[in-house]
């Protein structure tokens, strides 16, 4: 099945009788393009919920374990009471080790630490801003370690972190924390020009290529396959 033939055009909450949590069916989608994997491990950068929108908890339910990255506060509970085969960790991510101000709005989904996304949520999507706060970030390879997954097979890595997924993505250590598949925004991607797309690119530079899009997530796989 090509690119083109599995684009989900809606979000979906049942497809073909099976329950999808994520956004537009990228839960879906993975579970094909992995087999059915009964066990594995994920890893959900910008996890915001422990069901509601999210591309791993399908899994999570399956049996999966991983480490869940969110900044938002208050959200270690949540996941620590539905998630508790989980590791949690309450920070944000970044090219270094740092202090950031994060912008929250009343729809939490929205929260980013990018000035640029943050205003076009006011001005364009008019989102109603709550506050401003500083949050603690580190670089995606420094919480992988920290996290113990060093040697481990990684099925899954999603990263949804509203405007700032191409920076998460290169603070990551490619050549010891290497995914089989990834889940990522990008919410400039022009099907037409994909190679346009800076996440594309990279991706494509490190060995993965692009298998599936949804309305608001690409999806892109190893093209060794083996996760290492």
């Amino acid at each position: 099945m090509g690119i083109r033939e599995k684009i989900l055009l809606s979000p979906l909450y049942d497809w073909f009788g099976k329950r999808s949590y994520a956004q537009s069916g990228e839960d879906i989608v993975v579970d094909i393009e992995l087999g059915k994997k009964n066990k594995g491990v994920y890893v959900d950068v910008g996890a915001f919920h422990p069901k509601q929108f999210s591309n791993t908890y399908l899994f999570y339910k399956r049996g999966w374990r991983g480490v869940c990255v969110e900044p938002r506060p208050g959200a270690k509970d949540d996941f620590s009471k539905v998630r508790p085969r989980d590791k949690f960790v309450e920070m944000g991510v970044g090219e270094k080790k740092d202090v950031l101000e994060y912008f929250e709005f009343a729809d939490g989904a929205s929260n980013t630490f990018s000035k640029v996304q943050a205003k076009k949520n006011i001005n364009q999507a008019e989102r109603k801003f709550w506050r401003k706060v500083n949050v603690a970030v580190m670089p995606l390879r420094d919480i992988m370690a920290s996290t113990g997954l060093e040697g481990v097979k990684i099925d899954l890595m999603s990263v949804d972190v509203e405007g700032m997924d191409l920076e998460v993505l290169e603070s990551n250590d490619w050549k010891k924390f290497r995914p089989r598949i990834i889940i990522c925004e990008d919410l400039e991607f022009d099907f037409m020009n994909p190679k346009r797309s800076e996440i594309v690119k990279y991706l494509m530079s490190l060995g993965y290529v692009l298998v599936a899009k949804t309305p608001y997530s690409l999806i892109l796989m190893d093209k060794k396959g083996d996760g290492r």
